[in-house]
């Protein structure tokens, strides 16, 4: 009897997997009301996730799910307030924090704009703990008083959109010299740096609002040397042509990809006629035109995109042209084309910074009040199910729940020879034979954190993470 019923849950649970549509809320991310204490003060500007599948999110927001929680939170993969980690700031005028970033060692650095902590002033980017107390042996100038984007070097120096570099600790690293740095621009909005991206080989992305890099024309986007000076190899300039009485717009997205391509997105003048606001550039900066963006409108605005492993784009967007569809999450396929199969997501207002995590779902904050407020999740091609659902590993195998807390069933074993359980540094933690169709695994000793089963089946191996979330 026992067996039956576990066959016909399983059963149920994969036919759950099978027809919820891609795209779609995922129901088992319950963030209660969100983020307060409304959409004009509780803006959400910034979510990235940490190696154990925890969200750190930032902004301008005061409360999270009705509790103090300022300008920074972080939430278990469930999206509930992680309650071991306590924002370090004071509750200040005009404070935000825009992006955040978590090394390899568990410290996060976050930056922003008038940040407070102990009635003093911070400056605009500072290193926390893994509880979010203030790192302090991290200090970075005074002279920095606010910083919109960063990006980290793999030597841990830090580059600002300020077009400061600064060294681990925060000091200033004096041989990164950009000379006078961006000017020009014309039309809407102050020129500055929008988004910084380090490529593998220490050359520097910058894309914003802008006509000029230390004199030399360079339009929305450039690359510079690892000492600040502007690498000539690139020029993206012959993309962008003049939108409105001369204003060439505003990149606000910077993809690097594997193949050493660039996506990028923003409400720029393009020179293209096929793409509107999203495009696919080579290494040297010429546009790929193997990428057209396809669109029943033809006038958009991108503030955030991402990347699937399988070369889909995550893309969040702004419709002028349909105020009823105005602010929407949809997805392309490599050529541009829009993909059908993926549910698009319409909210209310903008959508500020886009994630695809590790597990394939898809996480997004912003401006938009839609229960709950500045947060949303939806199931992307490869989700790991929670606790009421299972996950399929491959071959019909099943795993649940996942996240686990004190043990995980798997089952459909029928086959397989043996099982190992790493952690994310490789490390064996766990091995045994198969010898029937399921079996249960204790996680009990297990510390928090993201694992990865491997199951030996019939001269094949099959590998699914596990997060163990308790």
């Amino acid at each position: 009897m026992k067996k039956t019923f576990l066959t016909l849950t399983c059963t149920l649970m994969l036919s759950f997997v099978v027809f919820a549509q891609i795209g779609s809320i995922d129901p088992d991310f319950n963030p209660g009301t969100g983020f307060g204490p409304d959409q004009w003060s509780g803006k959400c500007e910034a979510i990235t996730q940490d190696p154990d599948g925890n969200l750190l999110v930032g902004g301008s927001f005061k409360t999270f799910n009705n509790n103090t929680a300022l300008y920074v939170v972080r939430l278990n993969s469930d999206g509930k307030a992680d309650n071991t980690f306590t924002s370090p700031f004071d509750d200040s005028w005009g404070a935000e924090v825009r992006q955040i970033h978590v090394l390899n060692n568990g410290k996060i650095l976050a930056c922003g704009t008038a940040l407070q902590a102990n009635s003093a002033s911070l400056p605009g980017i500072v290193r926390l703990n893994s509880d979010g107390t203030l790192d302090a042996g991290f200090n970075a100038p005074s002279s920095v008083t606010t910083c919109s984007t960063f990006d980290v070097q793999a030597d841990g120096k830090i580059v600002l959109g300020n077009l400061v570099r600064l060294n681990a600790d925060g000091s200033p690293d004096n041989t990164f010299n950009t000379g006078s740095g961006i000017s020009g621009g014309s039309g809407f909005g102050s020129v500055r740096i929008n988004k910084v991206r380090i490529q593998p080989d220490g050359k520097i992305l910058i894309g914003g609002h802008f006509s000029k890099f230390n004199g030399d024309t360079a339009l929305l986007l450039a690359r510079l040397n690892n000492d600040g000076t502007i690498d000539n190899s690139f020029n993206a300039n012959s993309n962008f042509a003049p939108a409105v009485d001369g204003f060439y717009g505003q990149i606000y997205s910077l993809k690097l990809l594997p193949n050493g391509q660039i996506l990028i997105g923003g409400n720029y003048g393009n020179s293209n006629s096929t793409a509107f606001g999203i495009d696919r550039l080579n290494s040297d900066g010429s546009l790929d035109t193997t990428f057209k963006i396809t669109h029943s409108f033809s006038n958009i605005r991108n503030y955030t995109l991402d990347v699937q492993s399988d070369g889909k784009v995550l893309a969040a967007n702004v419709n002028f042209g349909t105020p009823a569809e105005a602010f929407v999450v949809e997805r392309y396929h490599l050529n541009g084309e829009l993909d059908s199969s993926f549910a698009k997501k319409y909210v209310n207002s903008d959508v500020k910074d886009l994630r695809i995590q590790s597990d394939g779902n898809i996480v997004f904050v912003g401006y938009f009040s839609y229960n709950p407020t500045g947060i949303m999740r939806l199931l992307g091609d490869a989700p790991l199910l929670s606790v009421e659902r299972s996950s399929e590993v491959s071959s019909g195998i099943l795993m649940y729940p996942n996240p686990a807390g004190d043990i995980v069933h798997l089952s459909n074993l029928n086959g397989s020879s043996s099982l190992t359980i790493s952690d994310i540094s490789g490390k064996t933690i766990f091995r045994t034979g198969i010898r029937s169709d399921q079996m249960s695994i204790p996680t009990l000793s297990f510390t928090k954190g993201t694992y990865f089963i491997q199951i030996h089946k019939q001269g094949s191996t099959y590998t699914q993470k596990l997060l163990i979330n308790r």
